[in-house]
Order: C-alpha cells, then structure tokens, then sequence
C-alpha cells in the first residue's frame, strides 16, 4: 500500500487523478499546437503519445531494476497487452464517440509506422528476445520519423476546436507537464490498488501483466482519449493512440533493451497475445491504408473482440 492507504483507495484516487491529468494534458496541447500552428493531430503522435507511455517506460526499467524473471515478463506482458488495449479498448471507445478521422497521406504515413513497430515487437518475439541492437536501431528509426513529420507538416493547420486555458505558452505547458505528471502518478496508484486486489484474489502473474498492469498503464491514453473525443480533438485522441502503440515499443522496450543489454520475451506470447496485437494493429492500420478510415462497426467490433480476449486469457489461466 501506498501511504498506507487500502488498495480500494488507491484505485479511486488514481481514477481522480487519471481525469484532471487527461484534461490538462488535452487542454495543453491545444494550446501548444495553436502556437505553433502545428495540427493537433501532430501534438497527440508526439508530445502526447510520448508522454502516455511513461507508466510503462517506469514498469519496464523497474522490471528490470529487480532483475527477476517473473518481472520482466510482467513488464513484456504489459507492454504488449497495453497495445492491445490502445487498439481494441481505447481506440475503439474513441471511434464510438465519434472521434473519426479521414485516412489522409498523414494518417496513412502514420499508420504504417504503426505496422513497422507491430513488426518489430513480434520479430522480437520470434527471436526469443528484445536485443540492445534492436532497441538502438528503433530508437534511431522513431527519431528519424519524428524529425520527418515535423519538416514535412509544419506548414499543416487544423481548427480541432479553442483551448479554454488563459495565458500563452507559459501557463500551456504548465497544464500539459502538469497533466503528465497527473496521469503519471494516476496510473501507479491505480496499479499499486488493482495488483493487491489481483493478488488477493489468487490471479496469475502473467495474466496481471497482460490484463491489469496493461490497462493500467493504458489509463493515461483512455483519459486523453476521451477527454479528447468528447471536446471533438479527434487529432489528439486519434493521433495519442497511434503514436503511443509506436512509442511503447520504439522507445519504452528500445530504452529498456539498451538499459539492461537486451530483453528476454517468454515463449508464451506465441501463444495467443502477440498475435491478437498483431490481427488487430493490421485491421487498424489496413482500414486506414485502403481508405475506408474507422468507422463505428469497426469500433464495435473491436470492442467486443476485446472482451473476448480478456475473457479467454481469465478463463485459460
């Protein structure tokens, strides 16, 4: 327990604190991007999507602090789940609300970066491991690709609705590290509780990994993405998720593998998990490459294949 306090606690102040960091950090994007003149939709593949992935950049390098077996695949696990889950989960919740975007060349440029770091996590699973080499090549890649969107979009404007944060970019960027942080500490409260009630209740570690600890730090896009949908920030909310699933293995596995001189991934995410990321980062990505975008079926779908898979790896434990 944390200060303390009983697990239940720390699961509703994490869901307090996941609310307000989710608002600022939308609310502090728009403004940075109005600024700017940069696209909201670049915000949220960027500043966003990378500052998102904190929670599991911080279960990743604890993971592998302790240097135990079983950690590190409860950080792989989360990992992997937590793209799971920005996909099937979030991103879904975020096309039901209407939070559509048409498949420009951006959106496509970005999907298929999507497609490259699904590749690379599942060559990596393939193999057995995640190797330094690999790790500093995906960091180099997601560098060079950022640097490219940023000279190639500069020039894009989008009117994705007005920030009600007063001041200029002095009090923006409090709000935007000031959420981060927000979601950051949200998301341990909300792991530190749903672990011990896990726990508790004699569920698997490695199902803790794909399931809680992969929601948990999946919280901070859900909060984001929401929030952004329902302010109709469909650049941010799309672009938050699309960025993240690229940042959690581009950055947060690469820092990782760099960190500790590789990362061993079990045999047992050949099993069903890496493949339920890879069927469902493909029909994302596909929709969005053939042209026919993301509509509220495909949400729906997703959301019920979701369940199902939640429910398959409880069941199978």
């Amino acid at each position: 327990m944390i200060g303390g306090l009983p697990d239940g606690a720390l699961l509703c102040i994490g869901l307090i604190l996941l609310v307000f960091g989710g608002e600022a950090v939308v609310q502090g994007s728009m403004k940075i991007a109005d600024h700017f003149g940069m696209p909201s939709f670049l915000v949220g593949f960027t500043l966003v999507a990378i500052g998102t992935s904190l929670p599991e950049l911080g279960v990743v390098l604890n993971a592998l602090s302790r240097g135990t077996e079983e950690s590190v695949d409860l950080a792989v696990g989360g990992v992997v789940g937590s793209n799971i889950a920005n996909v099937m989960l979030v991103l879904s919740i975020a096309i039901i609300l209407g939070a559509t975007s048409k498949p420009d060349k951006n959106l496509r440029e970005d999907a298929l970066m999507l497609l490259v770091a699904t590749g690379v996590i599942l060559g990596a699973t393939l193999l057995g491991e995640f190797p330094a080499w690999l790790g500093l090549m995906s960091i180099v890649s997601m560098g060079a690709y950022f640097a490219y969107i940023l000279k190639t979009r500069e020039e894009d404007s989008g009117d994705e609705g007005e920030s009600w944060i007063p001041g200029g970019m002095g009090i923006a960027s409090i709000a935007f590290i000031g959420g981060l942080f927000l979601v950051k500490y949200g998301s341990d409260f909300l792991i530190e509780g749903g672990e011990g009630v896990a726990i508790s209740l004699g569920v698997p570690e490695t199902v803790i990994g794909l399931t809680l600890v992969a929601f948990g730090t999946s919280l901070p896009e859900l909060a984001v993405t929401i929030t952004a949908s329902l302010r109709g920030v469909q650049g941010v909310a799309i672009g938050n998720i699309l960025g993240s699933n690229v940042a959690n293995v581009m950055a947060v596995l690469s820092i990782g593998s760099i960190v500790g001189g590789g990362i061993g991934i079990t045999d047992s995410f050949m099993d069903l998990d890496i493949w339920v990321l890879v069927a469902s980062s493909g029909l994302v990505a596909c929709s969005i490459l053939i042209g026919k975008g993301l509509s509220r079926p495909l949400g729906g779908f997703m959301l019920v294949g979701y369940a199902a898979y939640i429910i398959r790896l409880f069941v199978g434990s």
